[in-house]
């Protein structure tokens, strides 16, 4: 998990976005690469670049899509899961309310919610059986 981390932050210095990032990150769990998908996933960043949906989210419902796009239950359990875990320290889903357009804010909580996004949604890919355990 430590080198996926790493590989976020190198995704992020590179300029991709949360969603973006994500999205990379579950192209390559299925060893997949597909740049035009990861490149329109940048439309979902920043709140849709409207402040609204968190990128992470978004672009976590999108990776586990890449899955497996007819399992509603894992977008149902994301969605509920960034609800109760992730709203409830942030105070909302939205972009805008999130990082309150202050850059700062943004440096330091979106990649705390895009890791905390990332490790939840593989957790969910190995509950329901789309990935191994880990050791």
């Amino acid at each position: 998990m430590e080198d996926e981390l790493k590989l976020m932050y190198q995704l992020k210095v590179e300029g991709l976005c949360c969603s973006s990032i994500i999205i990379e990150l579950g192209l390559r769990l299925r060893g997949e690469n597909n740049e035009q998908f990861v490149k329109a996933a940048r439309a979902l960043c920043n709140g849709m670049h409207s402040g609204l949906a968190c990128g992470a989210l978004t672009g976590a419902v999108c990776m586990l899509a890449l899955f497996d796009e007819r399992n509603t239950e894992m977008t149902k359990e994301m969605v509920d899961w960034f609800q109760h875990e992730l709203c409830e320290k942030y105070g909302s889903a939205n972009c805008v309310d999130i990082t309150r357009c202050d850059p700062y804010e943004k440096a330091v909580k979106c990649p705390e919610i895009m890791r905390a996004t990332y490790i939840r949604a593989k957790e969910m890919l190995t509950e329901f059986g789309y990935l191994e355990p880990m050791e």
